[in-house]
């Protein structure tokens, strides 16, 4: 089985509420262009570096004004248990963010929803969520003077931009659906995440010798999950499936630079669905055991650390090898016709702060930093030494023996 390259690109944002809520908010202050907004208008203050929506004040805040993930993402940072009354501008915690959330994107994008109520957060550090899962709530803590999220998009090395495209901003536009100067964007969410892009199917025994940049190789991807890392470096992935209920070990060994291995349960190589990393320092080896079902494939994503480039051995280790079913195993009936069997600082007027977010313990801060197979192949010009390492495995013929 092959998959074919996917197109890389970075993740639009869906705005952050859900449809219930979404008709309570309103734009309140854009991203500060040396004094004017993306549109060239007004509706910003002065150093504001972010998108502020209000939900109708503090009566909007008790009714419950649910805040969302723009995109698919992981967890990395949060912050909880803060003062959620604030007025003032000048309410302590979360360096100025109150209680807030902070999403990690595969694309290297990170967003931060700030000002949440108090106790609202949902979410832990670690978490996969997808686009349009509840963060927490809409309040009014940090430097803030009155109920609203704040949206801050920074990029991947965490320079603050404005999600919004204008003849007198920035010329990306972030969102699915940017909407109207003084309205909302739209809520729907961005479906098109690049998918993995394995090269070969492995199973119990295999061994494969490569280089994490060998063609066949993507270099999009950035977060996986399990772990909050950003990796810059190429990427080789593959597709292993063992033939029973087991536990399938996974080795990555003679590596002349820092690669790590992540295990996911889809092809989407995004952070919802991993199933274990390891993630050792330097160039030392690596190892991951993940609970296989029986035929279910998983993906393996073999990622530089910090553009890390190395050759490395990948050695699959499981009891019972994975047989494609051959026609007598397909489960159609007979039917004698062969051709048919085949299967921030804040501003009274804005209610809103940008005083450098720090990321430290308070409150409740926390961070994270056998089928039968050829002993080589060829695919689009890369040649992997693909092996076996069990004396027997079982092939795809009928008789039952072994090689």
């Amino acid at each position: 089985m092959w998959w074919f390259l996917a197109t890389a690109a970075a993740q639009q944002l869906a705005f952050p509420t859900t449809t219930e809520h979404a008709e309570f908010f309103y734009p309140t202050a854009y991203y500060d262009h040396a004094g004017v907004d993306y549109d060239c208008g007004s509706i910003r203050y002065s150093g504001h570096r972010g998108s502020d929506f209000g939900g109708g004040g503090f009566t909007g805040m008790d009714a419950g004004r649910d805040i969302t993930a723009a995109a698919h993402g992981v967890v990395v940072a949060i912050n909880d248990g803060e003062f959620d009354r604030c007025t003032t501008a000048d309410c302590a915690g979360g360096g100025g963010f109150g209680n807030y959330v902070k999403l990690q994107h595969a694309s290297g994008r990170v967003t931060y929803y700030a000002h949440l109520a108090q106790w609202s957060v949902t979410v832990a550090v670690g978490d996969s969520v997808s686009c349009g899962d509840k963060l927490g709530r809409m309040g009014s803590s940090g430097y803030s003077t009155g109920p609203h999220i704040h949206l801050d998009a920074r990029d991947r090395d965490n320079n603050r931009l404005d999600p919004f495209a204008g003849s007198c901003g920035d010329a990306v536009d972030w969102w699915v659906d940017a909407g109207p100067y003084d309205g909302l964007p739209g809520l729907v969410c961005d479906e098109g995440y690049p998918e993995c892009a394995p090269v070969a199917e492995l199973t119990c025994g295999d061994v494969v010798q490569a280089r994490n940049d060998d063609p066949g190789s993507t270099d999009v991807h950035e977060v996986y999950g399990c772990h909050t890392a950003t990796y810059t470096g190429p990427e080789m992935a593959y597709t292993v499936r063992s033939g029973a209920d087991e536990v399938v070990t996974l080795t990555l060994t003679g590596l002349e630079a820092d690669l790590d291995i992540y295990a996911l349960e889809t092809p989407e190589c995004m952070g919802r669905s991993c199933l274990g990393v390891s993630h050792d320092v330097q160039a030392n080896d690596e190892l991951v055991e993940v609970d296989a079902l029986a035929d279910v494939p998983f993906t393996v994503v073999v990622d530089g650390w910090q553009d890390a480039v190395s050759p490395f051995t990948l050695t699959v280790s499981c009891d019972t090898p994975y047989v494609e079913p051959g026609p007598e195993d397909s489960g159609l009936e007979e039917t004698g016709d062969p051709e048919t069997g085949d299967p921030e600082t804040g501003d009274p007027t804005s209610g809103d702060s940008d005083e450098p977010l720090v990321e430290q313990p308070g409150g409740c801060a926390c961070d994270a930093s056998g089928r039968a197979m050829p002993t080589a192949w060829l695919f689009a010009g890369f040649v992997p030494l693909i092996t076996r390492r069990r004396a027997r495995r079982r092939t795809a013929c009928t008789s039952g023996d072994s090689a």
